[in-house]
This record gives C-alpha cells, sequence and structure tokens, in this order.
C-alpha cells in the first residue's frame, strides 16, 4: 500500500540525469585522449579492434571493445594534424556504443582535473546500469577550466537537456530540462517511496568528492508545479529536502484529492509550505502548514449540494519508511473558526494499526454553527448556538485483530445552548406529527397523540415483551446513554473491520428516532451531521418513554405500513397488545431491512435460521430480565405464522 502522497518523491528522480552526465565524462575522456594508437593498450590491455583505418588528418576506429572498462565503440573518428610522432588532436566524433560503468571505468583524477581533451561530438551513445540503460548525444567543447559538454539522454526512464561544466575547483552540471518517471536502479540509492512519479523540471549539481544538486520541479504526474528540491550526499547517505509554497502546486493537490477521495469535485485556493526531509536513510520528516481556502467540494455522499468551506491544517511528523510507522503529535486542523487537535500514531504496511485521538477542550457555540457550511445543515440552516462544548475521542483501529480496535469519547455539551433553531423539538413532548416516508415510495403524515390520531399507541399500551426485545434487537443500554453510545459504535467498528465493508452501524434508538421524525432517506454525511445534532435535542426535550412511545408509532414495517400496531394487523391480522411474544420478537427484527425482508412475508415463510435468529432474542431478554420467563417459554415453542387479511395483498408489493 502505498499511503504517502506520491508527489513528494518527485524531486529524487531528477537526479538521475546528473548522474549520467558524470559518468559519461569517464568515456569521453578514455576516447578523447588517444594521441596515438598506442595508448589504446594502456587504456586497456585487452583492448581489441575490430578495423582501424589512418589517412592524413584522421583516424577511424570501428567496433572498438575495451572489456576492462566495460566499453563498446562502434565508430569513432578522430581528426589530428600534425605529424603521427607529435599529433595534434582538433576534435573526435564518437557514433554509436555502449559503457556499463562500474569501479573498473571510475577514473580517481580530482574534478576539474586531468588531461585536456578537445573538442568533440557523440551521438546514440548507451549507457547501461543493470537493467536500465539510456541513449545520449551531445558536444563537448574540450575538457579545462571553463570548456563545457552539452547533451541530450533519452532512455525508458526519462529524458532532458543540459550542459556539463568543467571548473578549477570541481565539476557541475545545468540541466535545462528534465522529463523522467522513475530514477534508474543502482546509481544512487534511494527509498522505495520516492520512485513512481513522472516529474518534469530543471536541476543543478556539482561533485567533488560527493553531489550536491538542487533544482525546480516544474510539472507532476501531466500537473504544473513548483516544487525546489536539493540532495547532498557528503554524509554517506542521500540528505533530501523537498519543499514548496502549496499555492504552485494547487494542480498537484487537487488531482491527488480527487484520486484519493474517489467520485468527488473538489477546488480550493492553496497557501502556506510543505516540506519533506530525509532525516536518514530510513526517516522521513514531513511538516506542513497549509491553508485551503474557497473550498468547494461535491460528492453525493457528502450532501446534496456544493460545500463551500475553509480549512487549515498544521503539522510535524515522522515517518519511518521500511516499517511505515507514521507518528504525529499536536497536528491541528482547522473547520472555519474551529480548531480540532489531533495525535496520530500509525503503522501502515501489511497489517496497519492507527491510533487518532482528536480534542478541543473549548469550543464556542458562536463558532460550531458559523463554522459549518449550509449544505451540511440541510433544513437546520439558520441554527444559531451559544455557550462553550469540548470533546476528547480516541479510535484505535487494528486491521490484524479488529477485536483489539477501541474507541472512547468525552463529550461534554453541558454548556451548549440554543439560540435559534429551524425544528422545534419541545412540541414533542405531548403531540406532534412528522411525515415518513417507506422504501417503496409512499408516505403519510403521523400524528403523535390520540387526539388527532385514534391509533396512536401510548407508552403504558404497548406490549409488555416490546421494550425489552427491541433494546435486545436495536439498543441496550438506551436507558442510560444520553444519545450515543461507546459499546454501540465500538462493536460496529469491530465488525466493520472483520468483514471489510460497512455491514454494521452504531445507530442508538435516539439516532434512529432523530433519522424517522426530521430527516430524508438520503445515506450523506451532512444527514449524520443533522442527526447527531437532533439526538442530542430529543435527549434533551423528551423522557425515555415519550421516545419509545413514538418511536413504536412511526417507524417503518412494511408498504404503507408505519409503527407496531399497522404491523401487527399487516402481518398477523391482530392488535398490537394481543399479539405472542415471538410475533413482537419478529417485528422488532425486520427493523433493519423492512423492504429486504419483506420476502418472508411475500413467500409466506419464515427460515428457519430467521426462527433461530428470534430464538436467540428471546433468550437473551430473557436472560437479561426484560422479559418474564413464562413469555419467553411460550415464545421458544411458538412458531411464526402470518394472517392475511383483505386489504393485505401480497402479491402487489
Amino acid at each position: 500500500m502505498n499511503y504517502p502522497n506520491k508527489w513528494y518523491r518527485a524531486g529524487i528522480l531528477a537526479l538521475s540525469a546528473v548522474l549520467v552526465c558524470l559518468f559519461i565524462l569517464y568515456g569521453i575522456d578514455a576516447i578523447a585522449s588517444l594521441p596515438v594508437l598506442s595508448t589504446l593498450r594502456r587504456i586497456d590491455p585487452s583492448v581489441s579492434i575490430g578495423n582501424i583505418d589512418i589517412a592524413s588528418g584522421l583516424l577511424l576506429l570501428e567496433d572498438a571493445h575495451f572489456p576492462g572498462k566495460e566499453l563498446y565503440l562502434r565508430t569513432v573518428v578522430v581528426y589530428w594534424s600534425g605529424s603521427l610522432l607529435n599529433p595534434v588532436i582538433d576534435s573526435i566524433l564518437v557514433h554509436g556504443g555502449s559503457w556499463k560503468p562500474g569501479l573498473s571505468s571510475v577514473s580517481n583524477e580530482e574534478p576539474g582535473s586531468g588531461r585536456e581533451l578537445p573538442p568533440g561530438r557523440f551521438d546514440s551513445f548507451e549507457i547501461v546500469n543493470g537493467s536500465d540503460s539510456a541513449v545520449v548525444s551531445g558536444v563537448f567543447s574540450g575538457r579545462s577550466s571553463g570548456d563545457s559538454l552539452n547533451l541530450q539522454l533519452e532512455s525508458s526512464w526519462g529524458m532532458g537537456t543540459g550542459t556539463v561544466f568543467f571548473g578549477s575547483q570541481w565539476d557541475s552540471i545545468h540541466v535545462s530540462w528534465f522529463h523522467c518517471t522513475r530514477l534508474p536502479g543502482g546509481l544512487v540509492s534511494m527509498p522505495e517511496m520516492l520512485q513512481g512519479f513522472e516529474i518534469e523540471g530543471s536541476i543543478s549539481a556539482s561533485r567533488s568528492d560527493h553531489i550536491h544538486a538542487e533544482g525546480l520541479i516544474t510539472e507532476v504526474d501531466g500537473e504544473s508545479a513548483e516544487v525546489y528540491f536539493e540532495l547532498d550526499d557528503s554524509s554517506g547517505s542521500p540528505e533530501v529536502v523537498l519543499s514548496t509554497d502549496l499555492e504552485n502546486v494547487k494542480d498537484v493537490l487537487t488531482a491527488q484529492a480527487e484520486a484519493l477521495l474517489g467520485d468527488v469535485y473538489i477546488d480550493f485556493q492553496p497557501s502556506g509550505y510543505f516540506t519533506l526531509e530525509f532525516i536518514d536513510e530510513n526517516t522521513v520528516g514531513v511538516s506542513v502548514d497549509a491553508l485551503l481556502d474557497s473550498v468547494r467540494m461535491y460528492s453525493p455522499a457528502l450532501a446534496g449540494d456544493t460545500v463551500n468551506t475553509a480549512a487549515a491544517l498544521r503539522f510535524n511528523s515522522t515517518v519511518c519508511i521500511r516499517s511505515w510507522d507514521v507518528s504525529i503529535d499536536s497536528g491541528a486542523i482547522v473547520f472555519g473558526n474551529v480548531p480540532v487537535y489531533f495525535d496520530l500514531n500509525g503503522r501502515f504496511n501489511e497489517y496497519p494499526r492507527l491510533s487518532l485521538r482528536l480534542w478541543n477542550d473549548s469550543m464556542h457555540g458562536e463558532d460550531i454553527t458559523a463554522s459549518v457550511p449550509s449544505a451540511l445543515l440541510g433544513s437546520l440552516e439558520g441554527l444559531e448556538l451559544g455557550g462553550e462544548a469540548s470533546f476528547d475521542i480516541l479510535v484505535e483501529l487494528d486491521w490484524e485483530t479488529p477485536d483489539s480496535s477501541d474507541f472512547q469519547a468525552q463529550v461534554d455539551v453541558s454548556g451548549l445552548t440554543i439560540r435559534t433553531s429551524p425544528i422545534s423539538i419541545g412540541q414533542l413532548r405531548y403531540g406532534g406529527s412528522c411525515l415518513m416516508r417507506d422504501s417503496w415510495g409512499g408516505r403519510r403524515r403521523v400524528y403523535l397523540d390520540t387526539l388527532t390520531n385514534q391509533g396512536f399507541m401510548l407508552f403504558d399500551s404497548l406490549h409488555p415483551s416490546f421494550e425489552g426485545l427491541l433494546k435486545c434487537a436495536e439498543d441496550a443500554t438506551f436507558r442510560y446513554h444520553e444519545g450515543f453510545c461507546e459499546y454501540h459504535i465500538r462493536n460496529s467498528i469491530r465488525a466493520n473491520m472483520e468483514s471489510g465493508e460497512f455491514t454494521r452501524g452504531g445507530s442508538t434508538i435516539t439516532m434512529q428516532l432523530a433519522r424517522n421524525l426530521f430527516l430524508g432517506r438520503e445515506q450523506t454525511f451532512a444527514r449524520k451531521i443533522q442527526e447527531v445534532f437532533l439526538t442530542w435535542r430529543l435527549e434533551a426535550y423528551l423522557s425515555k418513554n415519550r421516545m419509545l412511545e413514538i418511536y413504536a408509532n412511526i417507524v417503518e414495517m412494511g408498504p404503507d405500513v408505519f409503527g407496531f400496531q399497522d404491523a401487527s394487523q399487516y402481518y398477523f391480522s391482530s392488535d398490537f397488545r394481543d399479539l405472542s411474544t415471538r410475533q413482537v420478537a419478529y417485528l422488532v427484527s425486520i427493523l433493519p431491512g423492512p423492504r429486504l425482508y419483506h420476502r418472508f412475508y411475500r413467500n409466506n415463510s419464515v427460515p428457519d435460521y430467521w426462527e433461530s435468529y428470534l430464538d436467540r432474542l428471546i433468550n437473551i431478554s430473557e436472560n437479561r430480565g426484560w422479559i418474564d420467563p413464562d413469555s419467553a417459554s411460550r415464545a421458544r415453542s411458538d412458531s411464526i405464522v402470518f394472517n392475511y387479511n383483505n386489504s393485505n395483498s401480497f402479491d402487489n408489493h
């Protein structure tokens, strides 16, 4: 898994151009230092020449092999003047050949020194390094202080044009343009995480007893950029720093965000800086201080409309490359005016493990409502909060042993106040209504009191086994939590990690009630935010009995079937109070998916595995004292038989 953002690696690929140019100098030096034919043996005693032609002013070598230098020259033309006993080399032409640089090929001369070389030209010359190769062509003006070598390079991993300068103290190179896809293997020992980019830019480097290079990347994977990079290997291992003003890499950031988030449109104006530093061979330091202004984001999973906001991100982190251990202490991400501080420690190898702490000790209500984009508020748009709140959340995820995953939350909203709310909760204490929708496209307004709804069931008239079975199936701690349950969230995290997909939510009965009363059926992040707020308000305004009373009268149970009284008539042609405990257990069991489980009714048969699930609900409820033993005993010997009345034409559903 490639967890770090891959454009971090971009600058390192440019070093390939530097090293290839420096290596080829040795090959040119060996060819150009042939004042006479006898010198060939001194260069390499095992030299073999396919053909030699000498004429006045011209020396032609064909198929020259220098095994000791791992050098092959297809055609070499030496232009000379003077006599054979005292020739003067005017220029050299090398056409075709190859070179495999190795220890025997490397000169021991000090940079900037060595024999003076005449001007020359070479083309179609191949440098082979392991499984990588590059074809270079160029023109050199000679080798003395102030001379230069102009070259072009093309290979499977990149191409470029540049100039090598020969100085009195050191040699240097300037590559005015390069385009690379990776670093050729074996030239420089670099971490794997720096491989895999397609980049374009320029580079300058100097070579004495080590390499120092710096340059500017102007394109990453086809997106314009401006990333400064610097490399120095004087310590024995490459020390690399990449840095940029984020406004110079907007296109890269946008493309990477869209690739990471999937089916999302996103646009923003970034500013701030990013720095990537290789501390040692195995450790990378990452520093970010970013402001994302004018953020526009649209995704069907986020909200029904484009989200407009602003955000900021600050952190310093270290990454251990071999084990993919990541550590961030005291980072901060700011949404609008609300900062969320975080610590992150993770291992992102074959079996990832993540520990994430999020906290804010004091959030002002005014800042909270001002910072939430209106597209996320939906029907809560216009909400105004006052007072203060705080939270401290710890999430631990272990993909190798999901049972070790954990969730802990300390949330204090006791100081938070409501100044203005577009949704009134208080009316639900004794009345009110809600518009319900089912999975078949039907809808009905349900009134929540006996004066306007004669079929409304009060809490005292609910089936005696109802609450126990409902808590067993949906929310065991309903009577004790304040709308949210760590136990539910922790168990849903573990279950989802074990299955590898989202199979179980962590909703409480209060959260389900909030969705049914006020929210639509869309599955979005915006709805979850609204659900959290409405759950908090329901717990503040309504008693647990009233919440169960409303819940039992409105939940979807079938096509145009809302509430347990409707469901009792639809499935069993009976009033809810007159159902058997097993029949109540069945109605409770289909709450997560009335449309999915409606097939049992259509087929007029409940499968054995579902009957076993009903037995489990009954046994657990009895063991916890939520239903009496006599009712449980009769329920275990019972079975589900549907009764159809004239209005229930199941063939039509």
